[in-house]
């Protein structure tokens, strides 16, 4: 796609009369004053005129259904139309539909137009000025912000004064990229040698974060492989620091597939669902998946966290288990893994310090840590006073040149966004042209897998896929490994049942889509009056952290629950995000209040919450009855069941407080907690297939293989019994690189 022009332009969604009430509404939402424009001069609604007009034209009746009924809504309160009220009157209007108190507001629940004009607003007011919105770059001169810059020092990284490089701010338009064609077909001198194989030895289903890289290592091995990939194979060059288009807190265009089929959610079996809601967990497709996007941590799960419920009993009694809970111990060990761990580390190129106590290494890691920076100084200095261990994240980026990859440069505009300079690892740099170069591979893009298909005896016989030409064909194999994410992963056998698997494949003892669990990402903020932070000057895998309180030797049980989390710093900080981030109880979400809290973005001080999550037998996942994906398939999306229970929630208080006690330490004068409840899509959402080797209680066993369907493999976070408070994806691919071995090896010895 070619970006529109940000020059302004007639109205192209709204009438006159709901032009009108957009503008007031919106005006109040963020006022202008004598400091500063408001959302009118800063183009807020030429922004929403051309979103409604292309990225979110299906919400074009919503909002003129709202509009109207907010106006409907003035005429009957104050007996004129919502732009002719007084602004007290529009505040008091404003307050009702924040509180889902309007008549005639189509919502799913209450409170969610707001919710979608507030971030609209947010979108407008500080997203790219190529959009339309930020007119002049208003948005970002009001913050203070830089905007896109590719680069900082290491002396900016520690600066105690506000980095604003010498006042110059920078748009896409700017670094040379406002007019960019989107859409590549990848590496083409790589893509046209792809062979065809009439029946492979294996079929992989997502040639993402895990599909990469095992095509690699079975391609190497002689046997032979369809890749299905359901998106394109994007090229350096086709990545944009495109806060609004590409992270995943907003467009998320990485993912267009995923976008269109978004699971339903429910707290409890019963109730009515509603869309899912994320923190993260809005998944890239294409070769290397969400990898291409991904934060870079890669952290060891600790040994004690593959035989939780054992750890749980030895430090109490089982009868201390939370009502429900179905932790488990998993089927292999920390000491089987370990070997993978290193060969991943040193795969990808890990960078680090030795400064973490709970975790041993047969081999150092290879790179050196991130920077240091201005945060996690204090964070690092105020937990190492209270006998704490903080240390450098582990994090899959070049900290020096690293196997022909540069070294990174620092910049908030490098996580979140796929990588144009190659500093970060992922599998279609590296492992999926080396299993091309094979011989071995043959590569299907924009190619979907829509069912999974099983002989007579239930063995599997290949899957069925739609083509980029629309035409359903069959792939025989009798091999079929799932690499895809963990919902369509589950989506794909809950829709592949037979005579044989009625209920789906996996599920004929009735445990798939059981013991799902997903990561909450709370955080307690501080306010440091005197001191200046630039979390802007370098990107998320530029962090310290804590594993302190969920190692081993932490008893939780002494503060009435179970469990433990990640405490960490880390940087940062674009302006959507800023406008985004939690807002102290006393602060209200819009208005003149919200824009002098968000003014001081450069004095908040985080603190980020990764808490362990147990499974329990009331989360689970199945096939929504009622709801299908919006597209011309039409197929079921998923339904999520799914709350925060109270050993949850119990731990999630202990360590917002612990937060706010480190943030004093630090120095803020006043702290106060965001959301805990964050979403149930985190990009950390775990089980549904658990491994395990009793087929009653679980659905694959300890080399992935479904129990009740030879030859069907899921290679996938959804296979982990538990979900520990750390990153999952290098003992995820520690897991299937160590699957992938044994696979070869049954294939040298021709069992499969």
């Amino acid at each position: 796609m070619r970006f529109r022009s940000h020059d302004r332009v007639t109205a192209l969604s709204f009438n006159a009369q709901e032009r009108n009430v957009a503008i007031a509404i919106f005006e109040r939402m963020f006022p202008k004053d004598e400091r500063s424009p408001g959302a009118t001069e800063i183009g807020l609604i030429d922004y929403i005129d051309g979103a409604l007009s292309d990225a979110y034209q299906e919400l074009f009746d919503v909002y003129r259904e709202g509009l109207a009924a907010v106006d409907c809504a003035a005429v009957k309160r104050f007996g004129t139309g919502f732009a002719d009220c007084s602004m007290a009157g529009q505040d008091a209007i404003l307050d009702c539909l924040e509180g889902g108190r309007i008549d005639g507001v189509r919502e799913e629940r209450p409170g969610a137009f707001f919710e979608l004009l507030r971030r609209h607003l947010q979108e407008g007011l500080f997203c790219d000025p190529i959009y339309r919105g930020n007119r002049d770059k208003l948005g970002w001169r009001f913050l203070g912000h830089p905007g896109v810059w590719f680069e900082n020092s290491a002396d900016e990284n520690l600066c105690d004064a506000p980095v604003d490089k010498g006042g110059v701010i920078q748009s896409l338009e700017d670094v040379g990229l406002g007019t960019l064609e989107r859409g590549s077909l990848g590496p083409r001198s790589l893509i046209e040698f792809s062979p065809h194989f009439d029946e492979p030895d294996i079929i992989i289903v997502g040639l993402g974060g895990v599909g990469g890289v095992i095509a690699s290592l079975l391609t190497s091995a002689g046997l032979t492989v369809t890749a299905f990939e359901a998106g394109p194979w994007r090229e350096p060059t086709d990545f944009l620091p495109d806060e609004l288009g590409e992270t995943y807190y907003c467009r998320s265009n990485l993912g267009p597939k995923f976008s269109r089929e978004i699971p339903r959610w429910r707290r409890n079996e019963g109730e009515v669902t509603q869309q899912a809601t994320f923190s993260m967990g809005r998944m890239v497709n294409g070769v290397g998946g969400s990898i291409v996007h991904y934060g870079s941590w890669l952290r060891r799960f600790h040994p004690h966290h593959f035989h939780l419920r054992s750890h749980f009993q030895a430090k109490s009694t089982a009868a201390a288990l939370p009502a429900n809970s179905s932790v488990s111990d998993w089927p292999i060990t920390y000491e089987q893994l370990e070997a993978y761990y290193s060969i991943i580390e040193h795969m990808v190129g890990v960078a680090g310090d030795d400064c973490n106590p709970f975790i041993q290494r047969s081999r150092p890691l290879p790179l050196p840590p991130t920077r240091p920076f201005r945060m996690g100084e204090l964070f690092k200095k105020a937990t190492f006073e209270m006998g704490l261990h903080p240390h450098a994240v582990p994090a899959g980026i070049a900290t020096r040149e690293y196997q022909g990859r540069p070294a990174t440069r620092y910049s908030a505009w490098f996580a979140g966004f796929g990588s144009r300079t190659g500093e970060r690892w992922d599998p279609s740099q590296f492992c999926v042209p080396e299993a091309l170069a094979t011989g071995n591979l043959e590569l299907n893009l924009n190619t979907r897998v829509t069912r999974i298909v099983t002989d007579r005896n239930g063995h599997v016989a290949g899957v069925q896929y739609l083509g980029p030409d629309g035409v359903s064909r069959v792939k025989a194999s009798r091999q079929v490994i799932l690499c895809a994410y963990t919902f369509e992963n589950l989506r794909l056998m809950f829709a592949s049942g037979t005579s044989n698997h009625p209920n789906g494949l996996g599920n004929n003892r009735g445990q798939l889509g059981k013991n799902f669990m997903t990561k909450m990402f709370a955080h307690v903020n501080g306010f440091f009056p005197d001191v200046v932070f630039n979390r802007h000057t370098g990107p998320a895998f530029q962090a310290v952290v804590l594993d302190d309180f969920l190692s081993a030797e932490f008893d939780s049980f002494r503060f009435g629950f179970l469990g433990g989390a990640t405490l960490g710093a880390e940087q940062q900080f674009l302006p959507i995000q800023i406008s985004r981030e939690a807002l102290p109880p006393t602060v209200r979400s819009w208005g003149e209040d919200y824009k002098r809290h968000i003014e001081k973005w450069q004095h908040f001080g985080v603190i980020r919450i990764q808490p362990d999550t147990l499974p329990y037998t009331t989360n689970f996942i199945d096939l929504d009855p009622s709801h299908k994906e919006d597209t011309a398939l039409r197929l079921p999306v998923l339904r999520i069941t799914y709350d925060m229970r109270e050993n949850e929630h119990k731990l999630a208080a202990w360590m917002e407080s612990m937060s706010e006690e480190i943030l004093r330490a630090m120095g803020a004068k006043e702290t106060w907690r965001g959301e805990r409840f964050t979403g149930v899509g985190s990009c950390h959402d775990l089980g549904g297939a658990r491994m395990g080797e009793d087929p009653l209680t679980s659905v694959v066993g300890p080399e992935l293989e479904v129990h009740d369907t030879p030859g069907l493999y899921v290679y996938s976070g959804a296979a982990f019994p538990t979900c520990p408070g750390i990153n999952p994806t290098l003992t995820l691919w520690a897991v299937c690189y160590r699957a992938a071995e044994r696979l070869i090896m049954r294939a040298k010895r021709g069992e499969i």
